[in-house]
């Protein structure tokens, strides 16, 4: 079989990146493409999309390391794996590197990058900059897809391309629906280490000082020290209602990502109806206009994220107002939107 499209992951593991290949192998699945993913075997795949093939490898080693290398490890193995396909899709753009050689293999038609990363990205940054600027590899590219504004001119400036711009979308479960009133009494924040989930407990740990009953829930894989009576912990959620009642039930949603092109939990929260405090990333200025439809404040910066999240605890209009501009503000970024777009992109 010669499959419409194929991913090329990382990992199977669901993180940010990953969301967004599943909805749109997910909606060319679901409209009759014959859709493939290959990645590596990861211990424990977190998803599985109905009418889509996996095809993976065995991982030989901590995934950090192979960044290091320059996954030059996993060149043969990658490509290798790779079937024969119309459109090669790498969501990581150090994937490009095998995509090339499976192109030259298998005499693959397109590929294009659905490009989700920056040199702002946590640890690898610097490695995604290097990559960009070799013009030998983005020139053999035959598209790149980016999913937002900021990230257009990040790709442009690197790599004297203009990319095509999908914009991400939201799931129509965290659109707010004015039908019931719904008490909000708690402080929430999602992610790992890498979206900065230190910074956001050393910022409660001031916030507690002044509020010792405010509640706090934090959804997270790490470890959380954080000693106070009112704090919840669960492990991620993958069901996308239950997030959205998580984010609609809190008073205030708080984001302290370390770089992100587009950031979709914060967004999320503002179709919620839920004030959001959110990090200055690449990603953010999106959609993020502060005192508008949120506050931003600076990456690593816990003092002024405890300042903004009581501001927001004794300042009740300026939180109904974030509220009402947040929900303004994700009206613009809808899925279906997204995927009439991107598949006009690949296959008109």
């Amino acid at each position: 079989m010669k499959y419409d499209i194929t991913f090329l992951t990382p990992t199977l593991k669901l993180s940010g990146g990953n969301l967004v290949m599943i909805k749109y192998a997910e909606y060319f699945a679901q409209n009759g493409y014959n859709v493939c993913i290959v990645a590596p075997n990861d211990k424990k795949q977190e998803y599985f999309i109905n009418g889509v093939l996996y095809k993976t490898f065995k991982r030989k080693i901590e995934r950090k390391i192979e960044l290091i290398f320059f996954q030059l490890i996993y060149l043969k193995d990658f490509y290798e794996t790779i079937p024969q396909t119309n459109i090669l899709m790498p969501i990581f753009t150090p994937l490009i590197i095998h995509s090339i050689y499976a192109k030259i293999k298998y005499k693959i038609d397109k590929i294009i990058l659905l490009s989700q990363d920056s040199n702002q990205m946590y640890w690898f940054g610097w490695y995604i900059n290097m990559i960009l600027k070799f013009k030998f590899l983005t020139n053999k590219i035959d598209k790149i897809i980016v999913i937002s504004d900021p990230l257009a001119k990040f790709i442009q400036i690197n790599t004297n391309r203009y990319p095509d711009r999908v914009k991400n979308g939201i799931d129509d479960e965290f659109f707010y629906q004015n039908k019931e009133k719904i008490e909000k009494d708690y402080i929430l924040f999602s992610g790992s280490n890498k979206k900065g989930l230190k910074y956001f407990i050393e910022a409660i740990k001031i916030v507690v000082k002044k509020y010792p009953n405010i509640k706090i829930k934090i959804i997270s894989e790490e470890k959380v020290h954080l000693n106070h009576s009112n704090i919840e912990i669960y492990k991620y959620i993958q069901n996308r209602k239950t997030l959205a009642s998580f984010y609609k039930n809190a008073l205030i949603y708080v984001s302290q990502s370390l770089g992100d092109t587009f950031g979709l939990p914060p967004l999320e929260a503002m179709a919620c109806g839920t004030a959001t405090i959110l990090t200055d990333t690449l990603g953010s200025s999106e959609y993020a206009v502060n005192m508008f439809n949120s506050i931003v404040v600076p990456m690593r910066s816990p003092k002024k994220t405890a300042i903004a999240i009581i501001e927001l605890i004794e300042n009740t209009e300026l939180r109904l107002k974030l509220e009402k501009n947040g929900i303004k503000t994700a009206q613009n970024y809808h899925w279906e939107t997204s995927f009439k777009k991107m598949e006009n992109i690949l296959f008109n």
